[in-house]
C-alpha cells in the first residue's frame, strides 16, 4: 500500500503510516512523517520524522538532527492536523 512504510528495527519489521513527505526545493532532501497511531498521555498521536534515501540500492530512513528542519516539519503537522476531521468525543 501507497502510504505504509516498513522499517527494520533490530532485525524486527514494524508497519508505519505515512502522515506525509516532503522535498526541499534548495537541497533536494526528501523527509518523511510517519506513525503507528499510538497515543501519548494527552491523547494526541505519537508522530515520528526521518530523512529518506536511498543508499546501496536501498531506501533508508535517518534520524533528523537539523532543529529548523525538525521545527519545519511540526509546523507542517500541525496545519495538517487542523485540517482533519476531529475523532468523535473530541472538541
Amino acid at each position: 500500500m501507497k502510504n505504509k512504510i516498513i522499517l527494520d528495527k533490530d532485525d524486527n519489521k514494524e508497519e508505519y503510516n505515512i502522515l506525509f513527505k516532503v522535498e526541499t526545493d534548495q537541497e533536494k532532501e526528501n523527509y518523511v512523517v510517519y506513525t503507528k497511531g499510538e497515543k501519548n498521555f494527552d491523547g494526541e498521536t505519537i508522530a515520528y520524522a526521518g530523512k529518506y534515501l536511498l543508499k546501496n540500492g536501498k531506501q533508508k530512513i535517518e534520524p533528523i538532527e537539523d532543529d529548523y528542519t525538525l521545527e519545519f516539519l511540526d509546523s507542517i503537522l500541525l496545519q495538517v492536523q487542523k485540517n482533519l476531521p476531529q475523532e468523535e468525543g473530541e472538541k
